[in-house]
């Protein structure tokens, strides 16, 4: 009678909930616009990606910002600087926190509505207010001060170690507050939210221009800011509203070069039918494409995000790997990887393309011959090990990617003898020439096979008195 009742249950619920999907349907063609403007919310690393032993470069090291870390024992430490921040922060504003506190308040049902929360927390609206303020003056305070690492320590009451674990922090894509709270809490002060913006992006070597900063932001945000029409319609079907969080601001900019740059520089269509298989685009690494004739090289436009493969060499943007590069790139990974982020996944396809080319500390030091990559790190076995963790990543088929692979699969098909023979020729090269000794060695053997065979062809021919 339990398992009928239960079966009975399962089918109620389903009726229900498919009778709800069918009306949502019946009234989707009258919101299909506002769907379509509907912007990400913020929300935890997907599970997935949480299993690959990636875990580490998700979670915050010492300060929590918004909702999901908030009060964990491992940020503890960093709640009393939130307050110490805070009250700086105002005092410098000439604010209140109680009028502050009021506006952000007045604006609640969009600072709610802009988390994902599905693992059935509940906060209240006096909570959720009180962190939103809190971590937002905190935020714009650490920004404010950190233009000058000098005298940031002194102003921030911190040590350089603790800030920079603190800008770590801010990138985590589980630890954002929404865009529009630092709106409010700036007052709308427009070149003062801009100030704030190029320092965080200064911090992490992302350099923009004034008016590529704009292109970022709604119009809204920038009406009053100095720009050119000419740059606002440039890219305005691709930058509707404003960023979600500081990360997808950070994902904007460092794509924002590549848009301006006008895509793909062969001319080539993308468009392309795509798999519906995930993929790692394994192509070979760097010692294997040399062995197979292919040369790398430093991308001209070091502003591009993207790779190319022309006339038989790879060209790749420039690389700096330092204690952050893993966290950052790994965070907007997992925010492209976000269900209702709609996107190319071109940070996270970058990754997987590179973690293909990087096996083992050669191929390291092949880029860093190439001034490709620069290594921050203690060895090239670090940075390899790290692009190794990376390597567990997996992304839909991107046209771009698929590409390059296929030309270099082409190339050496095509090409496979002169490969042959250059294989032949490093390997003598390798065998013979790779010290002054073996060059020595060879001499000698040579010299002693030509004494030999001059020997035997007078002891065969012996001269006539």
């Amino acid at each position: 009678m339990g398992l009928e009742k239960e079966k009975m249950l399962d089918l109620y619920t389903l009726e229900q909930r498919l009778e709800r999907q069918l009306k949502e349907l019946e009234a989707g063609d009258n919101s299909n616009q506002e769907v379509k403007n509907k912007r990400p919310k913020i929300q935890r690393v997907p599970p997935y990606m949480e299993g690959m032993g990636l875990k580490k470069y998700f979670n915050p090291k010492l300060i929590s910002f918004g909702l999901f870390h908030h009060g964990q024992y491992d940020t503890i430490v960093g709640e009393q600087y939130k307050f110490m921040w805070t009250a700086m922060y105002l005092k410098d504003a000439n604010q209140s926190h109680l009028d502050l506190y009021d506006k952000i308040n007045s604006h609640y049902s969009e600072m709610n509505d802009s988390f994902r929360i599905d693992d059935g927390t509940s906060y209240h609206r006096q909570n959720i207010v009180s962190i939103c303020m809190l971590d937002g003056c905190s935020i714009l305070h650490v920004l404010d001060k950190s233009d000058n690492f000098d005298d940031a320590e002194k102003e921030l009451k911190v040590s350089v170690e603790q800030l920079v674990r603190v800008h770590q922090d801010m990138l985590l894509l589980e630890n954002q507050i929404p865009f529009q709270v630092l709106k409010i809490i700036c007052n709308d002060n427009r070149e003062k939210l801009d100030k704030f913006l190029e320092n965080f992006l200064k911090v992490h070597d992302v350099h923009t221009t004034m008016e590529e900063r704009q292109m970022l932001v709604s119009p809204s945000t920038r009406a009053g800011w100095h720009v050119s029409i000419d740059v606002i319609l440039h890219d305005e079907e691709e930058r509707k509203g404003d960023p979600t969080h500081l990360l997808d601001y950070l994902h904007r900019a460092m794509l924002i070069k590549e848009r301006s740059g006008g895509g793909d520089s062969n001319g080539e269509s993308q468009h392309k039918q795509r798999s519906l298989h995930l993929r790692k685009y394994r192509i070979g690494s760097i010692r294997e494409l040399k062995d197979a004739g292919i040369g790398v090289e430093k991308h001209p436009n070091n502003t591009s995000f993207h790779p190319r493969f022309i006339d038989g060499k790879l060209r790749l943007p420039e690389l700096t790997v330092d204690g952050s590069t893993a966290l950052i790139l790994l965070n907007l990974a997992a925010y492209e990887m976000c269900p209702d982020f709609s996107n190319d996944f071109q940070i996270s396809s970058y990754v997987v393309f590179l973690s293909s080319l990087i096996d083992q500390p050669e191929d390291v030091k092949e880029l860093r011959s190439a001034n490709i990559l620069i290594n921050e790190l203690s060895s090239d076995k670090e940075v390899s090990d790290l692009f190794n963790r990376m390597d567990a990543l997996l992304v839909p088929e991107t046209s771009r990617y698929a590409k390059i692979r296929d030309k270099i699969r082409h190339h050496i098909e095509s090409n496979r003898a002169q490969i042959k023979m250059l294989g032949w020729k490093g390997e003598a090269y390798n065998t013979f020439c790779r010290s002054p000794w073996t060059i020595i060695g060879l001499l000698a053997a040579t010299l002693a096979l030509i004494l030999t065979f001059i020997q035997t062809w007078f002891a065969i021919n012996p001269k006539h008195s």
